[in-house]
């Protein structure tokens, strides 16, 4: 029994629902008769109305575009949107890779400046220089040495540090 009750209740709600949505879809119109009387109906006037306007004009069943004579786009197909979302990511993964070598090529020119520049203090501050020989025993440089070793350092210095 009682769930005749909330079936019917349901069922009335939803017809009442659908009732009262139904006239917003509508168009209304309003006119003003001979007589001077205003009227308002979902129909159209009739053709001896003196004054007559649309109240809620119906959407157009076309875009606004496509009454202009313009041409409307024709939707993709999936194939044709995988593609251009494929297309998309590779761009997307070259960009990054080319930035990413941009950084690591920038970096790695900061640091043999910066190794460059340190050579070259250490070589401009004098004292005592020394490198490994052969044998891995200890030289040190003579000053020719040393001028020429900062000449070369100078030049790459020069070259890193742009």
């Amino acid at each position: 029994m009682q769930r005749k009750l909330i079936n019917g209740l349901l069922l009335a709600i939803l017809a009442g629902a659908w009732l009262a949505l139904a006239p917003a879809s509508a168009e209304t119109y309003k006119w003003t008769d001979a007589e001077g009387k205003v009227h308002y109906s979902d129909q159209p006037p009739p053709a001896n109305a003196k004054r007559e306007s649309t109240i809620n004009p119906r959407k157009p069943s076309k875009p606004p575009a496509a009454e202009k004579g313009a041409t409307a786009a024709k939707p993709k197909t999936y194939m044709e949107q995988e593609a251009a979302f494929k297309k998309r990511q590779v761009e997307t993964a070259e960009r990054e890779a080319a930035e990413k070598k941009k950084a690591d090529e920038e970096a790695t020119r900061k640091r043999n400046c910066e190794q460059a520049q340190a050579e070259l203090k250490m070589l401009q501050a004098g004292g005592r220089l020394t490198r490994a020989g052969s044998q891995g025993e200890r030289e040190y440089l003579s000053d020719a040495q040393v001028a020429q070793e900062t000449e070369r350092t100078k030049k790459t210095v020069e070259s890193w540090c742009k």
